[in-house]
């Protein structure tokens, strides 16, 4: 049994991963400030810590009890960015530079949570690792910048480049859910979804359930060299097919009005899965018809 420190252990992925630890015997050790994450979000068993990312010496005393690090923390809202961007920058670059001192220090291994938009637009083929890569956002350049400060800790660094995270406990409401849980939200409770465009943007869209199974796996392996790999399925689907994908999961019809296309938005993004499966054997398992009938099963209460 091994002790690990989560950090965002109370958000929408670090609450899954907290699960999926605890199940298999670990000791988990969340480190929240509960800013977007959520307290239920966690098993009872899990050790919740209050604090932020921000704070280097709080977050070193927590990974000296710990075996490894999981950094999920992160403000990945483009709205709260643009409030705060001295904040948001604190907290995803220096909030990484105070998780790979932390692992350092401790000679530990670090699984850092970067993010597919380091890739910007990756055309309609699925991308791999070594292609360039042109965030568009702000976010973006964050997670790429913090990739480089990652790496510095060589063998015991684990990169994961998630792709569009979906799955249930994505609360709708917040600024952080993905377009699936708007989407059901919006069909549930009999509202129009406005798409951006004409709806021809592509995803990769990937289970939670799925991505939990790569960081846990990331934390087992063996360091002998520096990794980084995309969290993906290797397969996109357009934003007008979801939307109708998910009014059939919803049982309802679908009230769809096209808004103005954003400036700047990506057109498509889709990951190659490959170095995830040579690496650590992992292909994502959840079809996406199977991940929307779960997503919808639990958030058809909430909404209603």
């Amino acid at each position: 049994m091994a002790r690990y420190l989560v950090t965002g252990g109370c958000g929408f992925i670090g609450g899954h991963l907290t699960h999926a630890l605890v199940r298999a015997g670990h000791r988990v050790i969340a480190f929240d400030d509960l800013s977007s994450g959520r307290e239920d979000n966690l098993p009872p068993e899990a050790d919740l810590e209050r604090g932020c990312v921000t704070d280097g010496t709080h977050l070193a005393s927590l990974a000296g009890q710990c075996n490894g690090i999981v950094h999920l923390a992160a403000i990945a809202s483009v709205e709260a960015a643009a409030a705060n961007p001295r904040r948001a920058e604190a907290v995803n670059l220096g909030g990484a530079r105070n998780a790979v001192a932390a692992a350092e220090a401790e000679k530990i291994p670090l699984v850092y949570a970067s993010s597919a938009a380091v890739y910007g637009d990756a055309g309609s083929r699925p991308i791999a690792e070594t292609a360039d890569c042109t965030p568009h956002s702000v976010y973006g350049q964050h997670k790429l910048k913090g990739e480089s400060t990652v790496l510095t800790l060589g063998p015991r660094a684990t990169i994961i480049r998630p792709f569009n995270v979906y799955g249930p406990r994505q609360h709708p409401n917040s600024p952080y859910s993905g377009v699936i849980a708007r989407f059901i939200s919006a069909c549930l409770a009999g509202e129009t979804i406005t798409i951006n465009g004409e709806g021809l943007q592509s995803r990769d869209f990937i289970y939670v359930s799925d991505i939990v199974r790569l960081f846990v796996a990331a934390l087992s392996r063996e360091p002998a060299a520096p990794f980084t790999m995309n969290g993906c399925t290797g397969q996109a689907i357009s934003i007008l097919s979801l939307a109708r994908a998910v009014a059939d999961t919803c049982g309802t019809g679908l009230d769809l009005r096209h808004g103005p296309a954003r400036a700047a938005d990506i057109l498509h993004s889709c990951g190659d899965p490959q170095r995830a499966f040579d690496l650590l054997g992992f292909r994502a398992e959840t079809r996406l018809g199977d991940g929307l009938a779960e997503t919808v099963g639990w958030q058809r209460p909430v909404v209603q």
